[in-house]
């Protein structure tokens, strides 16, 4: 009798964890160092910026939302000022307490929204000249205020925008010494 193999749709094995390789050092080609150079002649930018903003257009494409420092200023505490909290459908506030705060339903991100219709980076709070700003990391189901499409916005205190348009999300600001 011949054995059988039995095979279980959707699952797979876990697969053994890949050894991570070294970075590769980047080098350009000759026709590449040549576009740049020809860009920058023309428009009179340095070659570093011309090559800076080449990737932060890649970036907010490929990967938005994402920071092109190596060592993001999410990891540090807002600037003093005002405070900000949130509420997550009327649940109880929570402060905004980084430069840059990100919500979705991704593992690592500061809230985790755990809901198949929010992206995995859906949005981030900055702080820009000490006042709050929220902003869609394009998302694919997108953030609105009152019905409109939000992709970003200075945040007032009782504004309330729906994540993926059914998600409240209330804002409070209050002041540093409060």
């Amino acid at each position: 009798m011949a054995k059988t193999t039995r095979k279980t749709l959707g699952r797979r094995a876990p697969k053994a964890p890949l050894a991570k390789k070294p970075p590769s050092k980047l080098q350009l080609t000759d026709a590449h160092r040549e576009l740049i150079h020809r860009l920058s002649d023309r428009t009179g930018v340095e070659p570093a910026e011309i090559l800076g903003r080449a990737l932060a257009g890649y970036a907010a494409v490929a990967a938005p939302g994402m920071s092109l420092q190596e060592n993001p200023a999410r990891k540090g505490r807002k600037v003093e000022g005002q405070r900000l909290f949130l509420s997550v459908d009327g649940r109880p506030e929570i402060e905004v307490d980084r430069t840059e705060f990100i919500l979705g339903s991704a593992e690592g991100v500061d809230l985790r929204l755990d809901l198949p219709l929010i992206s995995p980076r859906h949005a981030r709070i900055l702080w820009k000249s000490g006042r709050p700003v929220f902003e869609d990391l394009r998302s694919a189901r997108g953030s609105y205020r009152l019905g409109q499409p939000v992709d970003v916005r200075m945040i007032e205190t009782g504004d309330e925008i729906d994540l993926g348009g059914f998600l409240p999300i209330r804002f409070r600001l209050a002041d540093a010494l409060a």
